[in-house]
């Protein structure tokens, strides 16, 4: 283990009226191989260099490189379980990349 004792990641609710929760993620996302692994069970609606957007449970998710996973048209109650479920699922996956 090295010195980065921050924890695995930290959820925000920028705008309590735009619907929309973030988590950041410590580790940054491997775009290609997380829509390799979410193609095999999951409607990938865009990939970018920049971006991947995906469907899980019928909420719309963008994931970009640098580690921040959003999740849309969705309060806080709804939207935190959902975030932990993608971030274990790509956790699991191997699509975290270590620091």
């Amino acid at each position: 283990m090295g010195d980065d004792d921050r924890p695995d990641y930290v959820i925000l609710s920028p705008c309590t009226t735009s619907k929309t929760i973030e988590m950041r993620t410590k580790n940054k996302l491997d775009l290609a191989k997380a829509e390799k692994e979410l193609a095999k069970d999951h409607d990938v609606t865009a990939n970018t260099s920049v971006f991947l957007s995906f469907s899980h449970k019928d909420k719309q998710f963008t994931l970009y490189s640098s580690g921040k996973i959003v999740i849309k048209e969705v309060d806080s109650k709804e939207g935190k379980p959902l975030l932990l479920e993608v971030f274990n699922l790509l956790k699991m996956r191997g699509c975290l990349i270590e620091n």
